[in-house]
């Protein structure tokens, strides 16, 4: 069977993007807890947390499954069953999907403690020029306080 170019693009956008979707929290989420749970902390600049190239990112609800994150990303089970290792994110985590000139370049799971994007994603994404975001907190009824990131 032959794959058309766009299969081969993809392939090795997910071959070369790095991955994190395992079964535990990724780099930038921890980075993003430490930013946003830093005493007097108001804002987290997604821009200042990440080594790899992106221009924009999306996340997924706590609970999206592995083959809604591969229908987005429109790769087939085979592929993106090496990437998106587990079968659901968990109720406590979101995957976050970060993409450079329509190539994924890095996905991985984020803890929802360490915030909660406040905002629609559209299907071109978030952009990295606008990913300034104030860090909002609200009291639980855990004695937790919530921590909710919004597009400053």
């Amino acid at each position: 069977m032959r794959l058309s170019l766009l299969s081969h693009l993809l392939v090795a956008a997910l071959l070369f993007g790095c991955s994190e979707a395992r079964n535990s929290t990724g780099t930038i989420s921890k980075r993003i807890g430490e930013a946003v749970h830093t005493p007097g902390a108001t804002e987290v600049d997604l821009t200042k947390l990440t080594t790899f190239g992106w221009e924009y990112f999306y996340a997924f609800k706590p609970g999206t499954t592995r083959e809604e994150v591969c229908k987005f990303i429109g790769a087939n089970r085979d592929v993106c069953g090496r990437v998106v290792r587990i079968d659901k994110a968990p109720d406590d985590h979101m995957f976050l999907i970060f993409g450079l000139n329509g190539q994924l370049t890095h996905i991985e799971l984020h803890a929802v403690e360490n915030g909660q994007f406040d905002m629609p994603f559209t299907e071109q994404g978030h952009p990295r020029s606008k990913s300034v975001f104030k860090a909002r907190r609200s009291s639980s009824g855990t004695g937790k306080d919530i921590v909710y990131l919004e597009p400053k």
